[in-house]
């Protein structure tokens, strides 16, 4: 299909570095914003050593859809402005409100049907929106209902789980270092000394951290936010898949009562939106993502979104 990509830069709090992806400007369309996960990937979803794609190909999804969509780069990194160290969890909440109120503004986007769809952290800036923007719906993909300090603790937890199979020197040497009951601790101590400081980062083992994004996404519980995503009532498909290691997807058996919210957990579908069907270890993590990266991301998922998208066009 033909569809039109621009670069355009939205005045939030700091100037916010956007593409638009749209099809057709002679009528109003349906929107959809996508915020993405942690870290200084570009609103493509690409970095040095790790190209996925994964928001440039989500954008193109929407548009075949029908939708026009909004993926911006994250708050002081590539071209948008501000400190990214000295960014907040309600930073990067107000900026994705900003494109949000952005894309209501334009002449060829339906303003009462703008989505969010967030990946990994995105699901939990996408979840916090809820409370101050009106929106249509949410897709979540990869962390519904879990708080960034639960995200940590179950990775760790898998790798406490994995590292009796590790074999030889190798395995030796990582189980002798790795103790689960102190990597729960600095996690822990993390998140202290972030409330217990004005300066912009803390330090756990030398490693420095933003003080100002712990502290405020440790105010918040996977409780907190499956509450407010059971207050929200309107229609949320949340998919987390089975061979994801930075998110549980047990974490929707929350929401299994809630008519409004759709929860999909794929076999083998990983953090990066492809499915491997091979070796899924999180020990082995980073060549997994290596060799998936080079695949689109998988067809299945693709497919499930654009169903639920043209279900909702009915309801």
């Amino acid at each position: 299909m033909k569809f039109r990509e621009r670069k355009i830069t939205i005045q939030g709090a700091y100037p916010i570095g956007t593409t638009i992806t749209y099809e057709d400007e002679s009528r109003k369309s349906p929107a959809v914003v996508i915020i993405m996960g942690t870290g200084k990937l570009d609103r493509d979803g690409n970095g040095f050593g790790f190209h996925s794609n994964i928001y440039k190909e989500l954008a193109r999804t929407f548009a075949e859809c029908g939708y026009v969509s909004a993926r911006y780069d994250k708050r002081g990194t590539h071209e948008s402005g501000g400190s990214f160290t000295g960014t907040g969890l309600s930073d990067l909440t107000n900026d994705a409100i900003s494109v949000i109120r952005y894309l209501k503004g334009l002449p060829y986007v339906d303003e009462n049907r703008i989505l969010v769809c967030g990946h990994s952290e995105g699901t939990m800036i996408a979840t916090l929106v809820t409370e101050k923007e009106e929106t249509a719906g949410l897709i979540l993909l990869g962390g519904a209902g879990m708080c960034i300090k639960d995200a940590l603790y179950y990775q760790n937890k898998l790798m406490a789980e994995e590292l009796p199979s590790m074999k030889g020197l190798t395995g030796a040497i990582v189980r002798k270092s790795f103790d689960l009951k102190k990597q729960l601790a600095l996690i822990d101590d993390m998140f202290r000394k972030s409330t217990e400081t004005t300066k912009e980062k803390v330090y756990v083992k030398g490693a420095g951290m933003p003080a100002k994004w712990l502290r405020e996404h440790g105010a918040y519980t996977s409780e907190d936010l499956t509450e407010i995503l059971k207050r929200y009532k309107k229609p949320i498909l949340a998919i987390t898949g089975k061979a994801d290691f930075q998110a549980d997807y047990r974490r929707l058996d929350a929401f299994q009562a809630e008519s409004h919210i759709s929860c999909v957990a794929p076999e083998g579908l990983t953090h990066i939106l492809r499915v491997n069907d091979g070796d899924n270890s999180i020990l082995n993590v980073k060549k997994t993502y290596r060799r998936l990266i080079k695949e689109p991301l998988d067809a299945e998922l693709l497919r499930t979104i654009k169903n639920w998208l043209d279900e909702l066009v009915l309801r």
